[in-house]
């Protein structure tokens, strides 16, 4: 599987802004992309807006089921299990038992930051792994996405029960009453010598790590495709990667230090000039303006995949870097170029779609990038900033942690500073030395969050706790390609990376 020029376009249409009436922050964008992106190439669908057929997709196989493994099931969660309201809401759960055999494992996939898909349950590495070892794969979808809401409304004073410790204990409450509720739901028996393996990719397998930590009577093993442990709320590594990516990153860079100096100048006849020549002459902030230009390189970057061999499609990062070739104009008038041709193309609304506080106000339900934002103010930060010099920049350095957590304020309240408790969870959980066992952690080394991930800092630093779990690398690899990439994918190391992880889960399986 690999991304056309078309689908590029349309990825980089969709988190620029294009098909919503509201402006997103920078993380809210980057949530809406991760999941249309996971959606291709699981299943080629590249709508956004649909749930993916995972029967057909299966049928188109060659295999048969008993049943549509298509049909959500609905567990009774608990609203606030630390608090006092005990009172549940309807959690949404698909489940594929059509290669468990009595005893083998159960993989349980909490989906994170995405809606459930079930297509997961017959596609994706997830499902590789319960068809090899005999196991059943159960996808729970996390509290505040896709269609599970313990509130009504997604104002600031609802997102309350939105938190790690509420998360996680959703995991550990699905586990202790899973063997009733599976039988009632498809009338299978759940063996008690069946072991529990927590899997996941981004911010659901940190999820796994941190679930396996915490319960480790309950959950034997974990599967964690590029987790970012470390909990960084001014995330200025993440260009580091970027930059190491991009052949075209001193032409970047160039660019960014030029634009930076005209915005310092304050010189407003300067400055409408090239908002103009960026065609974002619409946004009046100039922080926004500059935000503005960070999705495509981070995007070509963090999606990355090269193109299947004997393809003909173009190679994304190719394509992006070579609208610097033009050595005719300094490399600032090239990006221009290059983002104006995005906006024009794909017929984005800058105001709607860059303006980093628009849309505060909507607490409608099912806005999986708002929950997502929610828990970037309140715990996790991963704000995506300019690195200080003497580092290269790929970004303005107007986009700081502090623009980024800005609208926090404007979208939940007066009580949600944009400062998030990241010690709290550093603390509990180890940060990049977890103390934790039986994990396989996978990343990609052109991942940009694999600067906050153990698999590619345990290498680094030789954490002491890497020997007691499986250190996967991709070289060639972005983010939770592992995961997802399609099975006939069997080169840039990807093959490799799914020998060792299967080597491992078998290995951990083992194990009492």
């Amino acid at each position: 599987m690999f991304v056309e020029s078309s689908m590029w376009a349309l990825l980089l249409c969709l988190i620029g802004g294009v098909g919503r009436t509201l402006a997103e922050p920078l993380a809210m964008r980057q949530a809406q992309l991760q999941r249309i992106w996971t959606e291709y190439l699981l299943t080629g669908d590249s709508s956004g807006k649909q749930e993916m057929p995972a029967d057909i997709a299966y049928e188109r196989w060659g295999f048969q089921r008993r049943r549509s493994i298509s049909t959500p099931y609905w567990f009774d969660q608990v609203i606030d299990h630390f608090g006092s309201n005990q009172t549940t809401f309807k959690q949404r759960v698909f489940i594929n038992d059509d290669e468990y055999v009595p005893g083998g494992p159960v993989y349980l996939f909490n989906s994170g930051e995405t809606p459930a898909s079930p297509a997961y349950l017959s596609g994706g590495e997830p499902y590789t792994l319960a068809k090899a070892t005999g196991g059943m794969l159960i996808i729970m979808e996390h509290r505040y996405y896709g269609k599970s809401y313990p509130v009504s409304d997604m104002s600031g004073p609802n997102m309350k029960y939105l938190t790690i410790d509420n998360a996680l204990e959703d995991i550990a409450y699905f586990i202790r009453n899973a063997a009733s509720f599976v039988k009632d739901s498809i009338g299978v028996d759940i063996s008690p010598a069946s072991k529990w393996v927590a899997t996941g990719g981004s911010y659901s397998a940190t999820l796994a790590v941190w679930a396996r930590k915490r319960y480790p009577d309950l959950i034997h093993a974990a599967y964690a495709s590029s987790a970012p442990v470390l909990v960084e709320p001014d995330f200025y590594q993440y260009d580091q990667v970027v930059a190491r990516a991009l052949p075209c990153a001193s032409d970047i860079a160039s660019a960014i230090s030029v634009l930076d100096n005209i915005l310092d100048s304050k010189n407003r006849t300067l400055i409408d000039k090239w908002k103009k020549a960026f065609a974002l002459q619409d946004l009046k902030d100039d922080a926004d303006f500059a935000g503005a230009l960070t999705d495509q390189m981070s995007s070509t970057v963090q999606y990355y995949m090269p193109p299947s061999k004997g393809s003909d499609a173009p190679d994304s990062i190719d394509q992006l870097c070579g609208w610097f070739k033009n050595t005719r104009n300094i490399p600032l008038q090239n990006m221009a170029d290059m983002t104006a041709a995005h906006v024009r193309n794909n017929r984005i609304d800058p105001v709607s779609a860059y303006s980093s506080d628009s849309g505060a106000t909507n607490y409608a339900l099912y806005q999986d990038g708002r929950a997502w934002f929610y828990q970037t103010c309140t715990q996790f930060g991963f704000w995506q900033s300019a690195p200080r010099p003497p580092l290269r920049r790929l970004r303005s350095k107007y986009v700081t942690s502090e623009w980024q957590s800005k609208p926090c304020q404007a979208f939940f309240g007066k009580d949600v500073s944009g400062i998030p408790d990241t010690r709290y969870l550093n603390d509990k959980f180890g940060g990049l030395t977890p103390d934790v066992s039986r994990v396989v952690f996978v990343n990609g080394l052109h991942d940009p969050w694999s600067e906050l991930s153990v698999a590619v800092n345990s290498i680094a630093r030789k954490l002491p706790d890497s020997t007691r779990n499986v250190m996967v690398t991709m070289p060639l690899a972005s983010h939770v390609v592992d995961f997802y990439a399609a099975n006939s994918r069997t080169d840039f190391g990807v093959d490799i990376a799914r020998k060792n992880i299967l080597e491992a889960i078998n290995l951990f399986l083992a194990q009492n």
